[in-house]
């Protein structure tokens, strides 16, 4: 028997078990988070290097500028006093997909990551109760595929006392899909 034998045989079996299983071809979805997370970030200029001062849309949690070069966004008390978020880009000069969206929506209003008009080379200045959404940089665990996340984030609390800013984040886990409803099946 030929390879090409084969080969259709190995398609024809994989095509079965995909349809068998949901009776389409889509993808298996994860299905959104049913209850926000919440996260703290600290000063990136002031704060402790041990505290993280970024949040990885990705994972869905804060992290370590220095242990960790996968973050979207992170949070700077500026010498003015002012709070503001720097999209990924921004800083590195990297990764422009990465961006912010100030909305005017609540966070259980807004449903769906707008497709455009990020900000991913300036910072947004931050007030409590502001609430943003969120595309992720280009997610390199799939190979040549590279695609974002979506999330939406409320500010809870901002302490420039402490140098400490803390959010409300709902993070669509699947490649792609701008869907922000807590515990959706896309």
């Amino acid at each position: 028997m030929s390879l090409n034998r084969y080969m259709g045989v190995a398609m024809a079996v994989a095509l079965i078990g995909l349809t068998a299983c949901s009776n389409s071809l889509d993808p298996i979805l994860i299905p959104i988070p049913d209850e926000p997370g919440e996260a703290t970030l600290v000063d990136v200029s002031a704060g402790a290097i041990t505290d993280p001062s970024a949040f990885d849309v990705i994972t869905g949690g804060s992290v370590r500028t220095d242990q960790f070069s996968g973050w979207d966004f992170l949070f700077q008390i500026q010498d003015d006093g002012s709070t503001v978020l720097w999209p990924r880009g921004a800083i590195t000069g990297e990764d422009l997909d990465a961006g912010l969206q100030k909305v005017s929506q609540t966070f259980d209003a807004l449903r769906e990551a707008p497709e455009n008009g990020y900000t991913n080379l300036d910072s947004l200045p931050v007030a409590v109760g502001d609430v943003f959404a969120v595309q992720s940089r280009r997610d390199p665990a799939f190979g040549t595929l590279r695609c974002r996340r979506f999330a939406k984030v409320e500010i809870q609390a901002l302490d420039p006392m402490e140098g400490t800013i803390s959010f409300m984040h709902l993070v669509n886990p699947n490649c792609e899909k701008r869907k922000l409803v807590a515990g959706a099946e896309e």
